[in-house]
């Protein structure tokens, strides 16, 4: 190999092995803690700081730097309609979330309402705003606290983002330790369009300046909320499961992509992601509710043969069903993500004869609130189990600031899972039996519904993300 080559395969090398937490750039700076930090030294950014418990020692942000997404509406109200319909605009408005929290200020008093806080009403976190006597939804509807609180993950929390945040590593104590790079009140918006048009005038009340950012581009932005280690263990982690997979980390596509798709000459501000409004019934012509039926449908494929070959893999030999199951992941992260100790997917199976009459399945559930055994192990079931006690030991739990160690269960990122049945078959039976799977899905697991939102366990949905069926001859 001459010089000229090497040169060009140590250059590649380089390039190709920096994901986006690696420097890449004169303009990178990295703190104490290893972080690296996007044009720190070119747009400035309001700093706070923390005592040991999650609350504001000092900071230069005020409420009043932030701007009411109403504010917004005026000039960008189809993106304000999008954005109002979504999961970050009712970050701090849901009920389940609204209980959780309340269970998390009982078990831990002193750094229990941060801690929730700092990614559901991120403008109380940086200010240091006080959210006593805030209890209920309905507590939250009758105060007086600015808007820009209650409107959870507002358009100024990301649009005065100048830097990416590192992910979020809660200790024992579950104190709150987020860190936001944010600039707001300086009269200018940050976003992902090059050589954007910034024609505010006065009267609207609006922004008169904007400018470019590639963080905008970058899955990065969605740190810190969407990536937590609780303890160390990678519990909340979706950012670090799209970046540990390195050709997306190199070449994406980035979270944006697929949760921000274009919508004419902007992105989506649904921010479809996997979870519904059902608490009182699901409304299947909302555009929220195709928004996410259209991801769930390219998450994943399910195939009744191995690595989706054709199905001559499926065979009936000596009274016996060798019946081989294949799941694709095609997301960008596990397969449930998120919280994937709150959620499930799992694949039914249901095994007919001629007659038409089911003679095995798995997975199948009488009711969307049934419960899954997750201990079967004929069940493909992915999901993460939490418990109070360390070496998978001791209760269940639900909340993760409550669990010690964990059992992850969920599908690699862009990954395959085989599984192979055999069903045993009636020498009485003649003719074709019929195979049919269903990879199916819930936001929620019923459990958590029963404690903390047991009104809307009955309208809990159990969405179809993908399907295959086959018929086999009995020799």
């Amino acid at each position: 190999m001459n010089l000229l080559k090497l040169k060009i395969y140590i250059c590649l090398f380089v390039l190709f092995s920096c994901s986006e937490d690696s420097p890449s750039s004169s303009n990178n700076n990295i703190d104490g803690n290893g972080n690296t930090n996007l044009n720190s030294d070119i747009i400035p950014h309001k700093e706070y700081s923390l005592d040991s418990f999650g609350n504001i020692l000092d900071t230069e942000i005020m409420i009043e730097d932030f701007d009411s997404a109403a504010t917004c509406k005026n000039c960008h109200e189809e993106i304000y309609n999008q954005w109002a319909s979504s999961f970050h605009a009712l970050s701090f408005n849901d009920p389940i979330f609204m209980s959780m929290w309340s269970s998390e200020k009982n078990s831990h008093p002193e750094t229990g309402t941060m801690y929730c806080v700092q990614c559901h009403a991120p403008a109380a976190f940086v200010t240091g705003y006080s959210l006593e006597g805030i209890n209920s939804q309905s507590d939250l509807k009758h105060s007086d606290i600015p808007n820009i609180i209650k409107e959870g993950v507002s358009c100024d929390i990301c649009h005065t983002m100048v830097q990416k945040s590192p992910t979020v590593h809660t200790q024992d104590n579950i104190a709150a330790v987020a860190e936001y790079f944010l600039n707001p009140g300086e009269d200018i918006k940050y976003g992902s369009i090059q050589d954007p048009d910034c024609s505010a005038n006065e009267e609207s009340g609006a922004h008169s300046d904007c400018q470019y950012l590639p963080l905008f581009k970058s899955s990065s932005s969605c740190k810190p909320c969407h990536d937590q280690t609780i303890r160390g263990m990678p519990i909340e982690t979706t950012v670090s499961q799209w970046d540990e997979h390195p050709p997306l980390a190199m070449f994406g596509p980035s979270c944006q992509d697929c949760h921000m798709p274009k919508i004419g000459s902007h992105s989506s501000h649904y921010f479809a992601g996997v979870d519904l409004l059902f608490y009182d019934g699901v409304d299947e012509s909302s555009d929220q509710y195709q928004q996410v039926i259209n991801l769930l449908e390219q998450s994943a494929t399910i195939h009744l043969g191995y690595f989706d070959t054709v199905k001559d893999s499926i065979y009936i030999e000596d009274n016996i069903l060798y019946l081989p199951i294949t799941v694709n992941n095609l997301t960008g992260h596990r397969l449930p993500s998120g919280t994937p100790f709150s959620r499930e997917a799992w694949v039914e199976i249901k095994v007919f004869d001629s007659e038409g009459n089911i003679i095995f399945d798995k997975g199948a559930l009488e009711n969307p609130y049934d419960i899954i055994n997750h201990d079967d192990p004929d069940i493909i079931l992915y999901t993460t189990i939490l418990y109070d006690q360390e070496n998978l030991e001791g209760n269940i739990v639900y909340e993760p600031s409550k669990a010690l160690s964990y059992d992850d269960r969920t599908l690699r990122t862009l990954f395959y899972d085989s599984h192979q049945y055999q069903i045993e078959i009636e020498n009485s039976l003649s003719g074709l039996i019929t195979v049919k799977a269903r990879m199916l899905f819930r936001s929620f697991k019923p459990q958590i519904l029963n404690e903390f939102h047991p009104s809307s366990i009955n309208n809990l949905p159990v969405i179809e993300i993908c399907s295959d069926s086959v018929s086999v001859m009995i020799p």
